[in-house]
């Protein structure tokens, strides 16, 4: 059976976007599935260095690509693995760009995964166009996004690509909506007050999950660790916990709807 594809995208940078991707990755291949993490942002890959994983030093991108494993039933490929220096800039156009994409998504030897995670960089520019293009198969799209407004505009250009291009929606996850103040425990809204369910509702999809804010994010990124594995018990990896089997659930509603709908058809 293929892989469920679920590309995870943003509007603009810094919602916390592979924070989402990189814990949902590492809680499913907990639960026993094999999953691959394709890094699709050619020009700012983070997601080795947010699951500890260092350089493989391979020469260029030919003959197949051996994803890193940093746990059991997790492949992990990313622009990262091959760059030896952290501070090369990576200053590819177009062209290029889509040729990496399809050798990742193609020539990766991914093997036989159930769930393919794709963390693409904000906007709706060439790494996009090329996931959706290269892909093939049963896909789905989760949109990240902030209280903040502009950001759920942006959120709602998102949501308006992939249904140009008839990728479903699974929903919304609201990151960075509330802070709880660690001294007077007054909950916080620095980010404005909530819209996404309202935006949610707009777009006829539902919210999977909200995430307040919280130092351990930043903390276990920095240090390379998965926050869902180094402080279970704290209520953002409870969240994202509960978006994970949320968005698990709902492709897989999707999935079964597919099947029933091509056996109708078929007959």
């Amino acid at each position: 059976m293929q892989a469920q594809q679920i590309l995870i995208m943003a509007g603009k940078g810094g919602v916390g976007k592979t924070t989402i991707a990189v814990n949902m990755a590492v809680l499913w291949a907990q639960k026993g599935f094999k999953v691959g993490l394709l890094d699709a942002d050619i020009h700012s890959p983070s997601i080795p260095r947010m699951l500890g994983i260092h350089p493989q030093g391979v020469e260029g991108l030919v003959a197949g690509i051996q994803p890193a494993t940093p746990m059991k039933g997790l492949k992990v490929v990313s622009m990262a693995l091959f760059l030896n220096n952290e501070e090369t800039p990576i200053t590819w156009r177009g062209p290029i760009k889509q040729g990496v994409i399809r050798q990742f998504i193609s020539d990766s030897h991914w093997g036989e995964l159930d769930y393919l995670i794709v963390d693409l960089p904000a906007g709706t520019g060439d790494e996009a166009m090329c996931a959706v293009h290269f892909l093939s198969g049963g896909m789905g799209a989760l949109i990240v996004t902030t209280p903040q407004s502009l950001t759920l505009q942006d959120a709602r250009r998102t949501a308006t690509f992939f249904r140009q291009h008839d990728i479903p929606l699974i929903g919304l996850v609201e990151n960075m909506g509330e802070y709880t103040c660690p001294h007077c425990k007054r909950i916080i809204t620095p980010l404005g007050t909530t819209e996404s369910n309202q935006v949610a509702r707009d777009l006829g999809i539902s919210v999977v999950g909200k995430i307040a804010i919280d130092s351990a994010m930043t903390s276990c990124a920095d240090r390379g660790v998965p926050l869902v594995t180094t402080v279970p018990h704290t209520s953002v990896a409870v969240a994202l916990n509960e978006i994970a089997a949320r968005c698990r659930e709902l492709m897989e509603q999707r999935a079964r709807y597919t099947l029933e709908t091509q056996i109708i058809y078929r007959d």
